[in-house]
């Protein structure tokens, strides 16, 4: 049997080749970030949306049909008018096959569980997909976990997982469910909740506001196992706080409960700084929001820059482009890869 690590390494050698298959570089992706963890279940997340705006695609050029950067925020978006588990998972199911043209997304009642099922047999995956396939659908059981977690405002459990991965030492799975039942090799992939969980009600101000970046947030404040490490726990807080729009240092520390003097030095200790941990934030932002189409004024605006020239100056530094070579080049990018599908 693996252990944690051997399957924790094979995570991020999984991520790596993926994203060498399109010329990024895992590495790139996470060197801003010094000890980001790569096999915690946010943080990989985290890393496959960072990857979905750098290919301009949230299927990650998985899917025959790409979807476009904030997809994922705009599905998220529709739970807003839900008021139970069991109806936030039918809308999530919905709206998916919706966007995908397809029922490959099912929720199920039975006796004793809530059941949300993802059947992929007959989905129009790119032809070059294959070999990551297993992975992301696994990390999309985790990605729903996440969701259910964040509008249950508490960790939920899960009865059991069943997964079509064909190699456990292969999956993400076992990683981040270390507590929970999974069987591999199955028909579908399926996460298993109390019954009970159904009918648990949704606080209005949650779903109200909820995003990819609260989902990860929230994922890795409850968890799916409990954080050990304080260290880490404390870098994840500062992200969450720059994630919900909070810019400055004496906003971030006060929402912390710590002085600015203590937030510099714990961060310290984590080889990173309040600078390294912004920019990380903004320049994540700013690619999302430069796929929707955004006026760079727009875009400096929502980012608190003081005006355009200032934004334009700091993309520049964290991606050696300025904004408009960015766009232009995903978007030569983007057409290469349609045009050889």
């Amino acid at each position: 049997m693996a252990t944690v690590n051997q399957r924790c390494g094979v995570s991020r050698q999984i991520l790596a080749e993926m994203m060498a298959s399109q010329g990024i570089s895992l590495d790139t992706l996470t060197a801003i970030n010094a000890g980001e963890e790569t096999e915690d279940p946010a943080n990989l997340l985290r890393l496959l949306e960072r990857f979905a705006i750098e290919v301009q695609d949230e299927s990650l050029h998985l899917s025959a049909r790409p979807l476009m950067p904030g997809t994922n925020d705009y599905v998220l978006s529709s739970l807003s008018h839900c008021r139970t588990i069991e109806g936030a998972c039918r809308q999530l199911a919905n709206a998916y096959n919706f966007i995908h043209g397809g029922n490959y997304n099912q929720v199920e009642k039975t006796t004793d569980a809530l059941v949300y099922r993802i059947d992929d047999r007959t989905f129009p995956y790119a032809a070059e997909a294959g070999q990551y396939v297993m992975f992301n659908l696994d990390m999309v059981l985790i990605f729903i976990h996440a969701i259910v977690t964040t509008l249950s405002g508490a960790p939920v459990a899960l009865l059991k997982i069943k997964s079509r991965n064909t190699e456990a030492g292969q999956s993400p799975l076992s990683t981040a469910f270390p507590e929970t039942a999974i069987s591999y090799k199955m028909g579908c992939f399926e996460l298993h909740y109390p019954l009970t969980q159904a009918e648990l009600e949704i606080t209005q101000s949650c779903n109200n506001t909820l995003n990819t970046a609260m989902v990860y947030s929230e994922l890795q404040r409850l968890g799916t196992v409990p954080s050990t490490d304080a260290c880490q726990s404390f870098l994840v807080r500062v992200r969450g706080a720059l994630e919900a729009g909070l810019r400055d240092q004496q906003s971030v520390a006060r929402s912390l409960g710590c002085s600015v003097a203590t937030l510099r030095r714990r961060l310290s200790a984590y080889r990173t700084s309040f600078r390294q941990s912004r920019e990380l934030v903004l320049n994540q932002e700013a690619k999302l929001l430069l796929t929707q189409h955004l006026s760079l004024e727009e875009i400096a605006s929502k980012l608190d820059f003081s005006d355009v020239r200032s934004f334009k100056r700091a993309f520049r530094n964290w991606n050696g482009v300025s904004p408009k070579q960015y766009s232009l080049m995903k978007f030569r990018q983007h057409h290469r890869v349609s045009e050889g599908k």
